[in-house]
């Protein structure tokens, strides 16, 4: 009998412990959501590049600014559709990996929580973009389909129209044209309008005439009468595609008009170490003077390699950003990175768990406090 019951035990132990291992694993696949979320303060950094620049007229590539990495992927989930600019061997493309992962997928693809109204309001003016033309529609995406980029720039274009004295950085840097061109795009960042304003309204010179290099506050800004859009994008300038400077690298893989280096890591002493020797190499190296430069201190969600136990502990871009933010603000040459690569971008732009926004935009306002009037 005593035996029996002894089975028994061993049976049900058996069964408890294997339905746990099947419900973790489905929660560690299936799970969409984020530990992290953001605490609203009272700080409003809606005029953060007045604070800092103030009479100033630096040059616009000095300016120190809180970037966000893929910035408008905010409202991906798991009823997203996959970008069809998405490689064909992509993992996301499996339907039966997709089964078991895709709230694995929103996850490491989800890098940013809150509005571009949000975003901005928290100081960030360095927006990393990517969009996918389908069927006729510009959209959002990081892998997964976001939202219409109308509903950004419904966000964007009434706080640029009533923040004068202050500009933002549009960085198209992936672009799926689908059968559309560059020229279909820009038709309609020029055309979308809110209250009568588009975003090409606030391009307020004339990039074709004024090297980045040479681009300053005052011009960006219309005196400090306007607000400002910087556009970076893929293709070479014209007379008639003129709202734009050229990013990215060459035909012959040389930087143009921004240089931006990406770690791809999980682990953070790697990820240290990545910022510290392009802030070593930017600290001697004068050709990248007339460009953007980027800290991108963003982690990447890596399921494959030694990373792979950083990224499932750290669970999600929206959680190790949450964590390494403040480690980052907290590093004792911050301020030696400032000085390089003044564009600071990160997932999770917004978060203050430590005060990271706060103390970050802080950071932002203190530096270009000590950028020259004109040189």
């Amino acid at each position: 009998m005593a035996i029996k019951k002894r089975g028994k035990r061993v049976l049900w132990t058996t069964l408890i412990v294997f339905a746990s291992i099947i419900a973790f694993v489905a929660v560690l696949g299936k799970g969409s959501f984020s530990f992290a979320g953001y605490q609203a303060d009272d700080k409003d950094y809606s005029d953060i590049i007045q604070q800092g620049v103030g009479v100033n007229n630096p040059r616009v590539v000095d300016v120190a600014m809180l970037g966000a990495h893929d910035a408008f992927s905010s409202n991906i989930s798991t009823k997203s559709e996959i970008d069809p600019g998405e490689d064909e061997g992509s993992m996301i493309r499996n339907s039966t990996v997709g089964i078991f992962a895709n709230g694995l997928f929103v996850r490491l693809l989800k890098a940013q929580l809150g509005s571009a109204a949000l975003m901005l309001e928290n100081g960030v003016r360095y927006f990393d973009v990517r969009l996918s033309n389908i069927d006729g529609e510009w959209y959002t995406k990081h892998a997964l389909v976001s939202d219409k980029l109308s509903v950004y720039l419904t966000d964007i274009i009434p706080f640029l129209d009533q923040n004068p004295g202050e500009f933002i950085i549009f960085d198209m840097q992936h672009v799926y044209l689908g059968d559309a061109t560059y020229d279909d795009l820009f038709a309609y960042l020029g055309s979308f309008s809110v209250g009568g304003h588009s975003l090409l309204d606030f391009v307020n010179f004339e990039p074709i005439a004024i090297p980045l290099g040479e681009l300053r506050y005052k011009q960006v800004t219309a005196d400090g009468t306007k607000a400002g859009a910087v556009i970076l994008a893929r293709p070479p300038v014209s007379v008639t595609n003129h709202y734009h400077y050229e990013r990215g690298e060459g035909q012959n893989g040389e930087f143009t008009s921004i240089r931006s280096i990406w770690h791809n890591s999980s682990d953070s002493k790697t990820m240290l170490d990545g910022i510290r020797e392009e802030a070593a190499i930017l600290a001697t190296e004068t050709t990248y003077n007339d460009m953007f430069r980027v800290n991108q201190a963003q982690k990447t969600g890596v399921i494959s390699g030694s990373d792979i136990v950083d990224t499932l502990i750290g669970w999600s871009l929206i959680d190790l950003a949450s964590n390494f933010n403040v480690t980052l603000i907290e590093q004792e040459d911050f301020p030696d990175w400032l000085e390089v690569m003044p564009v600071f971008m990160v997932d999770f732009a917004i978060s203050n768990r430590g005060q990271f926004n706060a103390n970050a935009n802080d950071a932002m306002i203190a530096f270009n406090q000590s950028l020259p009037l004109s040189d």
